[in-house]
């Protein structure tokens, strides 16, 4: 039996029903993980900040919103006319800076919370086991922690989809503004919390890279090419891209490297074990007197340029020049696209 067909829901009770259960679960998150974690001293309060930052805030303003919601409900006798006022009120200006504050924090952490929560169950069977308990209670409704936390990221993207379909429904022109208004607030901070997720994201990709960076070889080196880049930090910059190199220094040697694209750097990075070393090497079968035929792993962006290889499309040149003379890598990708 098919039975009639499925009728879209109404835009505005849908918001409140959603919105309902989005504070569901973030109460969830607080009471049945945030909470007895710190009470039983799983972690101290700062590591619990930095796991779950801005959480009691969040649920605050989410708590405040439905409020405001179900108010209107009441006010207007169950059919709402008007909620141009209240989504502006939420979503824009002051409340609406804060809000995006908050999400960011939260949001950014997420990755960097799923990593420490599951390395805490691996070492520590007590908590693994309140996990697993908190887990299966029936406010969890089946969902684990790692369900969980990612929700306000998803009810961010929510929001925009939402009040489009109001707007969708709304005559009057002022209030649609109104809503189409807010609309675009909720854009706008999705926009900037996505982007503080990208670098929170790239942060923590070039802190492991840091924590596993060799600079010995570097660090013997008199070459005065390399004298900048003993002490490079890496976590000061921004990450445009990684991925596996070939690094054709001559005919007959070939490097695998893995390879961080900076914003200012080329950096070549040589797996030895678990360290990423940083290793100097000769065009030449033997390092020349001067030391000038030493390639280095570190290429400063603003003196190079890249080139094809005319017989080889997934490898490039990068030609690095300063007032002495000029350098030049063969590099070789995985694919074309890895080369562009």
């Amino acid at each position: 039996l098919s039975g009639p067909p499925k009728t879209p829901k109404p835009p505005v009770p849908e918001l409140f029903l959603t919105e309902h259960a989005h504070v569901r679960m973030l109460r969830v998150l607080l009471e049945l993980f945030y909470q007895p974690m710190l009470r039983e001293g799983f972690f101290d309060e700062q590591e619990l900040s930095n796991i779950f930052p801005s959480l009691e805030d969040l649920v605050e303003v989410h708590t405040l919103f439905l409020d405001s919601l179900k108010k209107l409900r009441e006010e207007s006798g169950f059919i709402i006319a008007e909620i141009g006022d209240v989504l502006l009120a939420r979503f824009e200006g002051t409340e609406g800076s804060w809000f995006q504050k908050i999400s960011a924090r939260f949001c950014s952490r997420q990755s960097f919370a799923l990593e420490q929560l599951k390395a805490k169950q691996r070492k520590d069977t007590r908590f693994n086991q309140f996990i697993q308990e908190a887990e299966s209670r029936p406010r969890c409704r089946r969902l684990q922690l790692k369900d969980i936390i990612p929700t306000e990221m998803q009810r961010l993207t929510k929001y925009p989809l939402l009040l489009l379909s109001i707007t969708k429904c709304t005559e009057a022109a002022a209030e649609r503004a109104k809503v189409e208004q807010a609309a675009e607030c909720c854009r706008q901070i999705l926009n900037h919390v996505n982007q503080e997720v990208r670098d929170m994201e790239n942060l923590m990709k070039l802190k492991d890279y840091q924590r596993r960076l060799d600079l010995s070889n570097l660090k013997q080196s008199t070459d005065p090419l390399l004298s900048e880049f003993k002490n490079t930090d890496i976590t000061k910059r921004t990450l445009v891209h990684e991925g596996p190199l070939t690094w054709r220094v001559t005919r007959d040697k070939a490097v695998e490297v893995q390879v961080l694209l900076l914003d200012d750097l080329l950096v070549l990075l040589q797996r030895q074990e678990e360290r990423l070393v940083l290793r100097c090497h000769s065009r030449t079968l033997a390092p020349a007197p001067d030391g000038k035929q030493m390639l280095s792993p570190v290429i400063r962006l603003r003196s190079a340029m890249t080139r094809e290889v005319a017989t080889d499309h997934k490898a490039f040149y990068v030609i690095v020049s300063w007032e002495n003379g000029a350098q030049i890598y063969e590099l070789v990708a995985q694919s074309v696209s890895e080369r562009k």
